[in-house]
């Protein structure tokens, strides 16, 4: 027994989205709204976006919930692709709106960090010998040795 494929016939341009408009859906519309207007992206009012919304589509008297909540998630979206990665400067972002669009970056795995046993282990050597020859006297390295071994183990629980 065969079985048939079933295809809907939607020619170019005359397919209609959720949002009443020709060829776009809600999400393509808004996507593209923030990458003409960065501002609207980073701000935390979506009152100049909804406005424009409702000025594209004067057929409706309110903007839909579902649009309010398609705006929501599309904002969310391009705001984590905007974020620090790995490398950059904290609070840097793309000069330009295109990159935002771009194909989605895999992270790479965590590599483990080879040594920290034994780099906890010598630490703790030096830690043992500062406190046998000076325990007042070397108080402060003593203090910093131990939030230095801290840190590794706290590394060795990550991986």
């Amino acid at each position: 027994m065969a079985k048939h494929k079933t295809t809907t016939d939607t020619t170019p341009g005359t397919a209609s989205s959720q949002d009443g408009s020709k060829g776009e859906n809600i999400s393509g519309y808004f996507r593209k709204l923030f990458e003409q207007n960065r501002a609207w992206l980073e701000s935390r009012s979506n009152d100049d976006v909804l406005a424009q919304w409702l000025k594209d589509h004067p057929d409706q008297k309110t903007v839909p919930e579902r649009v309010k909540q398609n705006l929501s998630n599309v904002k969310s979206v391009m705001r984590q692709k905007l974020r620090s990665k790995a490398g950059r400067k904290k609070g840097s972002r793309p000069a330009q709106a295109a990159s935002v669009t771009a194909a989605p970056i895999t992270e790479t795995p965590r590599k483990t960090i080879r040594g920290l046993d034994t780099l906890e282990e010598q630490i703790d050597d030096c830690l043992t010998f500062a406190r046998s020859l000076d325990r007042v006297g070397l108080a402060n390295i003593i203090v910093l040795l131990r939030r230095a071994r801290n840190e590794v183990v706290w590394k060795l629980g990550e991986r």
